[in-house]
């Protein structure tokens, strides 16, 4: 299931901190880790070393045993939510087949939990990483690690 191969590229993440966390089209949502970097361009977001990019999935934010907010509620509901993350030490990350959900687990049991919406046609979500490679899982049960040219969101 390749399932290993997927998680090698996600563990580096652990015991890094978000920053950045932002909310961007619609319920789309980044989180940057690691050390910040030099913008791409003039007017260009500062990225991390790692990008994180939920794109097409719906995730749900939770602490404890309470629901900070789900990809579907309104805007403002999220803006507030998503802040929660900012500052936070990613402690693990375990990612379940056939369609590559993932559970990300923060200090202070704070839990980010992505689920898979298409199963043809669109990415689930995508890790740029410092080597120049971009996990990209989904649609389906699909997943690649290769070279990006593109600038992240």
């Amino acid at each position: 299931m390749n399932i290993q191969e997927i998680q090698a590229k996600v563990d580096p993440l652990l015991g890094l901190k978000a920053w950045g966390v932002s909310l961007g089209f619609g319920s789309f949502l980044t989180l940057e880790f690691g050390q910040p970097l030099p913008p791409s361009g003039e007017g260009q977001k500062i990225h991390g070393e790692w990008h994180l990019w939920l794109y097409n999935c719906d995730w749900r934010l939770e602490e404890g045993e309470k629901i900070l907010a789900a990809s579907g509620d309104e805007r403002d509901k999220l803006e507030r939510a998503i802040h929660r993350l900012e500052n936070l030490t990613l402690q693990s990350v375990k990612i379940f087949p056939p369609a590559w959900d993932a559970v990300f687990t923060f200090e202070h049991l704070v839990i980010l939990r992505l689920f898979a919406t298409y199963s043809q046609d669109y990415g689930h979500w995508f890790l740029y990483a410092p080597d120049g490679n971009v996990l990209s899982v989904g649609p389906g049960s699909f997943w690649s690690y290769e070279s990006s040219q593109a600038v992240p969101a």
